[in-house]
């Protein structure tokens, strides 16, 4: 029996002596790790093998024998890789390339998109194929690409995003992961040019803990970085003209890049300026008076610094400059009644990250976001309210300023084996808030259709409005994977901001099964709490002061009583952080010719959000901010796309959906609706919407692609009104037409004196659906329900440099 136990320990130690385990780590062209590539690796005429690699773009492989092996490496949004003939090592490093809109290189083949199967979350990507290639109209604006994801409608007013039928304020803004959401308004007000974007990702429902504490979703923008070669890049370069009310110069919008190396394979920078000078004509009004000759600039620039290769040091910053001689203009709102509007904008962050010998990664952070913004009226005059639109002089005259300090710290823990694998990630971070509001409003007259005046609201007090919030959270996330197909997520936030002083604890679970050793089919489920901090615009509205309000008879002279006072409170202490329940069921399936297919349901139950309620006494109108309100969300997503091995793509999806609340009336201290709060779909609610997108090549030509976008869904609410703006009918009761816009489009690719051009023709709205933009929602108008402002049908060019030689 002894020599027996000898034989066996001596044959296994030959076997193992015999074993070699390799390690591949998978980097990007600035030695980033990349995670969650796809790894395909064969060895002579085995079987290849699938692999992921983890958080520090690693994957391990034994083998028993010393044939060299091939490696292809594919992630969306890079190039493929393919490398054959790799000798067998302990340890290898492979660097695949991020996709670039200049492209060089002629051989070289973008990755297909793959069912992650680490992915927990309804994570919507798009990387710069999508980004250079979907005609989504205004293309120098990248905010109005992001409603080609499903599950994200556009606000044409305010020219935001709704995801997933929430407020926009409840979506975080990152920008290479840092916050950049406007501190008080809570929009996405910072700009920053398109070619700049290399990926933009939408997530609404079980994404990560460590994303910040906000019951909306999360948008992520990551930007470009240069690499060891200088390039350039220069979109729009020429002025363009329209004919709306007869020809005339419509805009000069040029974005430029340039990147490179400051030493080769240690630093590098990128650089992406925009311009625009705009003219914006609203035919319906007096040729004389119906332009907006505006401009604004950005510019983003980047360094990235290996300072070694277990640690890099990232710096970048963004200003914005604006000025609109006539903001706001609009077949309703006239020259005289728009203001002139001046904003500043910069934002900064440096980052530096640490890796450990033992596979822990720790992040730290620090980044600031500024405004500044001056509003200033054409006149002194009266701001005056007709049935049919505005007329008279804006009537808010005034200087702002937000401000907000993020410090946060992320840290990998090592990978943990107890019953499988727990990848454990804690973090904190901390937002310092600071705002100050000076100035004044002027006079708002409210006129019958006849012209008499029918009520004047003043505003006896100035404005000066000042306040800071702090607000503080960390987090503890485990992934655990029992099994290569399981993936277990629970996490938790603790979180707490200084105005309601609530101590806000978010546990989230989710989870996620992958069929089949390729991961054919992955189902995903989740469930959570998510908080959101206080919203700042609504807590402002309570310190404008104030209002008084004026009611005159017939005459338009006489007043009818004396007037009546309006304020907007709230009580310090009073109120509790507005909470969500959020749960959902996901289905991802590649089916055949790479077509890949995902369905979702989210539904979301929103508790103790903030409010007006009007709780008036006689002679006095008081509207209280309080927790009163609540709000639903339900959503099923069905899409599909195809990827072809050229980089050509098609994709469609169906969202069915029901965005309602308990408060469907917005309060404010200047202008607005006067009647009882009651229940009603939100602004934004759209049950039926189709979008569809894609760009293929033309028959018998290798330079000539047909691109299109398609959008159709439902009309949004609208209230309707009468002449003293007192709510008619239920709230949100009325709809608009059904949206439509088809937008196809060729692109030409051709040289010209050793420079690679591409030039783009796009039809926006071909089939010229009205897809008005505003309707006159007065009943006692004769114009009532009439649209303007129709879109229309317009051709728009683009020209860019894609390379040279």
């Amino acid at each position: 029996m002894l020599g027996l136990h000898l034989l066996i320990c001596v044959c296994l130690l030959g076997a193992s002596f015999g074993q070699t385990r390799m390690l591949i780590r998978i980097v990007d062209e600035n030695g980033i790790a990349v995670p969650n590539a796809l790894v395909l690796v064969q060895q002579g005429q085995a079987a290849s093998l699938s692999l992921r690699t983890d958080y520090l773009g690693r994957c391990f492989v034994t083998t028993t024998s010393t044939e060299p092996y091939s490696i292809r490496v594919e992630k969306p949004g890079y190039y493929v890789l393919n490398s054959a003939d790799v000798a067998v090592a302990p340890e290898s490093q492979f660097t695949i390339v991020h996709q670039q809109q200049i492209q060089q290189e002629v051989n070289v083949v973008g990755s297909i998109p793959a069912i992650d199967p680490e992915q927990t979350s309804d994570a919507s990507h798009m990387q710069t194929p999508e980004i250079v290639n979907i005609p989504y109209a205004t293309s120098r604006d990248i905010r109005n690409l992001l409603p080609y994801n499903p599950g994200v409608v556009p606000d044409p007013a305010s020219l935001q995003v709704h995801v997933a039928g929430s407020e926009t304020w409840q979506t975080e803004n990152l920008l290479d992961g840092f916050n950049i959401t406007s501190p008080v308004s809570g929009t996405l007000s910072l700009r920053f040019s398109p070619d700049a974007v290399r990926s933009t990702e939408i997530q609404s429902t079980r994404y990560p803990v460590d994303l910040g504490n906000t019951s909306g979703g999360i948008i992520s923008f990551r930007t470009g970085m240069g690499d060891d070669k200088f390039r350039f890049n220069a979109t729009n370069f020429i002025p363009s003209f329209q004919d709306r009310a007869g020809l005339a110069f419509n805009q000069f919008v040029p974005r430029f890049t340039f990147a490179g190396p400051i030493k080769r394979g240690k630093a590098w920078f990128y650089d992406g300026l925009e311009l625009e000078y705009d003219n914006i004509v609203i035919p319906e009004l007096p040729n004389e008076a119906n332009n907006n000759l505006l401009w604004r600039g950005s510019n983003l620039t980047r360094f990235q610094v290996n300072v070694t290769p277990a640690n890099i040091l990232t710096i970048a910053g963004v200003v914005n400059l604006y000025h609109s001689p006539y903001d706001g203009i609009s077949a309703l709102n006239p020259q005289s009644s728009t203001a002139q509007r001046q904003i500043t904008g910069g934002f900064a962050f440096v980052r530096d990250q640490q890796t450990f010998h033992d596979g822990t990664v720790l992040e730290a952070g620090v980044s600031g976001i500024t405004f500044d913004d001056t509003l200033a009226p054409h006149g002194t005059g009266p701001y005056i309210v007709t049935p049919e639109g505005a007329k008279g002089s804006y009537y808010l005259n005034s200087d702002s300023s937000s401000h907000r300090i993020q410090e946060k710290v992320d840290l990998y823990v090592s990978p943990q084996h107890l019953i499988g694998k727990h990848v454990l990630k804690i973090g904190a971070d901390m937002n310092e808030i600071q705002y100050a509001q000076d100035g004044s409003v002027h006079p708002i007259n409210y006129l019958r259709e006849d012209g008499t005046l029918l009520r004047q609201s003043t505003f006896p007090d100035a404005i000066d409005l000042s306040g800071t919030n702090l607000e503080f959270g960390t987090y503890f996330e485990d992934q655990y994977s029992p099994t290569n197909r399981w993936l277990i997520e629970p996490g938790a936030r603790f979180d707490w901001d200084r105005i309601t002083g609530e101590e806000m604890f978010s546990p989230r679970m989710a989870v996620t099964y992958a069929f089949g050793s390729e991961s054919m089919t992955k189902l995903s489920a989740g469930v959570g709490l998510y908080y959101d901090y206080a919203q700042l615009g609504l807590i402002e509205n309570t310190e404008f002061g104030p209002r008084l309000d004026t009611n005159y008879s017939a005459d338009g002279v006489t007043p009818i009583g004396s007037p009546v006072q309006t304020n907007f409170t709230y009580t310090p202490g009073s109120l509790r952080a507005p909470r969500t329940l959020n749960w959902s069921l996901g289905v991802e399936r590649k089916l055949r010719q790479e077509i890949f297919l995902k369905m979702n349901f989210t539904q979301k139950v929103g508790y103790d959000q903030f409010a007006f309620d009007n709780t008036s006494e006689p002679g006095v109108q008081t509207y209280t901010l309080t927790n009163n309100r609540r709000d639903h969300y339900n959503g099923f997503e069905i899409s599909a796309r195809r990827t072809f091995k050229s980089g050509y793509s098609l994709f469609g999806s169906y969202v069915r959906s029901s965005a309602t609340t308990t408060a469907a009336l917005y309060y404010s201290p200047t202008l607005s609706i006067l009647g009882p709060q009651g229940a009603g779909p939100l602004p934004w609610d759209a049950p039926n919407r189709v979008i569809s997108w894609g760009w293929l090549p033309m028959p018998k030509t290798k330079r000539l692609d047909f691109v299109y976008a398609v959008d159709w869904r439902t009309g949004y609410p609208f209230n309707s009104v009468n002449a003293n703006q007192e709510l008619v009918g239920a709230p949100n009761s009325r709809r608009f037409p059904d949206y439509f816009s088809l937008s196809p489009g060729l692109e030409i690719r051709f040289h010209f004196r050793k420079t690679y051009f591409g030039l783009r023709g796009v039809v926006e709205n071909a089939t010229g659906h009205e897809n008005p933009y505003e309707i006159i929602n007065v009943v006692d108008s004769p114009r009532y329900l009439q649209a303007l402002q129709a879109e229309g049908r317009a051709f728009t060019a683009r020209i860019r440099i894609i390379g040279s030689n």
